[in-house]
């Protein structure tokens, strides 16, 4: 049997994920427009101060994992879509009252309200389209919607950036707004083109008895998933950075504006479209810890040139092409990762963990942001960051050196039909699956050679 030619028909992505990809763009196109310029808004605009900026977005981060945990039973009883759906209003809503913010208490309650709806949304929105597709498509699918944040964020950073360009408290008023619209349309067209998967969540469901105490000790259990979590969380805390300290920093030290800020997040999704996918594809075979080691090396060399970019233009521009390939390789590795190792009937609360260790990180990034550039060295934030990579990379190549004791819940190879198949083969076999190795039958499955 030929693996290149049963691979063939896995290769196409059904609609739904197309479409899904569609709305996702547009939610975090207004969520680009929003998120790189917090601590500039309420730090610097506000006159809240930095750290206090950093310090509401990691009440943003640890109240929406908190609630990520509380609430994921609620995925499995009412359904990944109207999920999805109410946590893409719900992030809107909450981005509408940033305008109204004019206190420090109300600024964290805000920033914790927005930090439920947002961190739900990814376990929501993962979980969807993993009920559309087959496991070999999993790693295609990741990339294109990994592209499709990364073409959000650089749109709607680039969006932001001329629409503050004033650096009025008016414009970034009026940035917000928009920002809400974007989010709320983007659950319009989930409601009107995504028709909820064919198999009932009872069936057939990423987060099939999500709630049980026993799944989630199951979960907390496996030791390799959650060594894969803590590289994820640290490489996050990093990967921020970019969002959350390089805006401010490039604006007070280096003397650039929003618009150039915008601008260099665009150029940044640029080459993510052009290169992304083919990348992706490159990389699927890799070893996933190796991967993830490269990236936060090469990160490394990204903020040490941000970290100098006061000393010479060129640099943010020099760094943004570093760093992007760090992120190609970063993106759909740390999501297909926790597929490779999730069981089916469990894949739901994995990609809720993942999602607890993107808010974590997200959060630790902001805060630490915003306590070094208060201080009189800002520039110390990116030597700080560059050991937070080297740990990262270190992690990812200890990962690898540890030889696993199984990958997807299973062990890396298995007989099947007097032959033995392993977990790549699974991957690009549409046929067969490690999981339910009994259902499929190498003499009835189809050949096209």
């Amino acid at each position: 049997m030929s693996v290149v030619s049963t691979a063939r028909s896995s290769a196409a992505l059904p609609r739904s994920i197309l479409i899904l990809t569609l709305a996702m763009g547009v939610l975090l196109t207004a969520r680009g427009m929003a998120v790189p310029f917090l601590i500039i808004y309420f730090g610097q605009i506000r006159g809240f101060g930095e750290s206090v900026a950093g310090a509401g977005i990691m009440i943003n981060a640890i109240s929406g994992v908190f609630f990520t945990l509380v609430l994921a039973g609620l995925i499995d009883r009412i359904g990944t879509r109207p999920m999805l759906i109410a946590t893409m209003v719900g992030v809107g809503v909450a981005t509408m009252t940033f305008p109204l913010v004019d206190s420090v208490p109300l600024f964290f309650v805000a920033m914790a309200v927005y930090g439920v709806a947002a961190q739900l949304f990814w376990p929501a929105a993962d979980g969807l389209a993993t009920s559309f597709i087959t496991l070999p498509q999993a790693a295609r699918m990741f990339a294109l919607l990994r592209v499709s944040n990364a073409v959000g964020i650089g749109a709607g950073g680039l969006i932001g950036g001329l629409l503050i360009s004033g650096g009025g408290a008016d414009e970034y008023r009026l940035m917000y707004i928009l920002s809400a619209i974007g989010c709320v349309a983007a659950a319009v067209i989930v409601v009107l083109f995504i028709k909820p998967p064919v198999k009932a969540p009872e069936q057939d469901s990423s987060f099939a008895d999500f709630a049980q105490p026993e799944g989630w000790k199951a979960v907390i259990a496996d030791r390799r998933f959650i060594a894969s979590q803590l590289i994820v969380f640290i490489l996050v805390a990093g990967y921020m950075q970019l969002q959350v300290a390089m805006p401010p920093y490039l604006r007070a030290e280096a003397g650039l504006g929003e618009s150039f800020i915008g601008a260099l997040l665009a150029f940044k999704t640029v080459l993510l479209v052009i290169f992304q996918m083919p990348v992706a594809g490159r990389i699927a075979n890799w070893q996933r810890g190796i991967t993830l080691s490269i990236a936060g090396l090469i990160w490394i060399v990204a903020y040490a040139l941000i970290g100098m970019s006061p000393w010479l233009f060129v640099l943010p521009i020099l760094a943004i092409c570093v760093f992007v390939i760090g992120e190609m390789l970063f993106m759909p590795t740390s999501a297909v990762v926790v597929v490779d190792l999730a069981p089916e009937r469990l894949r739901g609360r994995y990609l809720a963990v993942n999602s607890v260790a993107w808010g974590t990180g997200w959060g630790v990034s902001s805060f630490i942001a915003g306590v070094l550039l208060s201080t009189s060295i800002p520039w110390i934030i990116w030597p700080a960051t560059m050991v937070m990579m080297a740990a990262g990379a270190l992690g990812g190549w200890l990962y690898d050196r540890t030889a696993p004791d199984r990958y997807g819940g299973v062990v890396p190879a298995m007989p099947v039909g007097g032959e033995t198949y392993t977990y790549r083969q699974s991957q690009e076999i549409e046929e067969f699956d490690l999981r339910h190795p009994t259902e499929y039958d190498p003499a009835t499955a189809s050949d096209d050679d």
